[in-house]
């Protein structure tokens, strides 16, 4: 089985941004609570998080941006792997579906 850093479709920018969790569904479980998901790296194609709680390959996930402008843009796509930490958390592989790549890039480059 290859390691994350070999599956990745595009080179991975290091982040630290609290992104909030709109949503994460799958066919065994569905949450929409008030949540924060911190963010570790972003590409214009996937986005690694760590979250607090485990979520299940495959879901669907849903994360609003908050730019230093004050507006949220809403990305999402399908969580692809997890891993626990030592921390008690997880850290999670978000691959972004093409309808977040103009928001995922715009927030790259402002934040860069």
């Amino acid at each position: 089985m290859s390691s994350h850093e070999e599956r990745r479709n595009a080179p991975r920018s290091p982040i630290e941004d609290t992104l909030f969790i709109e949503s994460v569904s799958s066919n065994q479980i569905s949450m929409v609570e008030p949540t924060t998901a911190n963010a570790i790296n972003a590409s214009h194609t996937g986005l690694q998080v760590e979250l607090d709680f485990a979520v299940l390959e495959d879901a669907e996930i849903a994360l609003w941006i908050n730019a230093d402008s004050g507006e949220r843009t809403l990305i999402s796509g399908a969580v692809r792997w997890i891993q626990p930490t030592e921390r008690e958390t997880f850290l999670v592989g978000i691959e972004l579906d093409q309808a977040s790549a103009p928001a995922i890039s715009t927030w790259l480059e402002s934040i860069q």
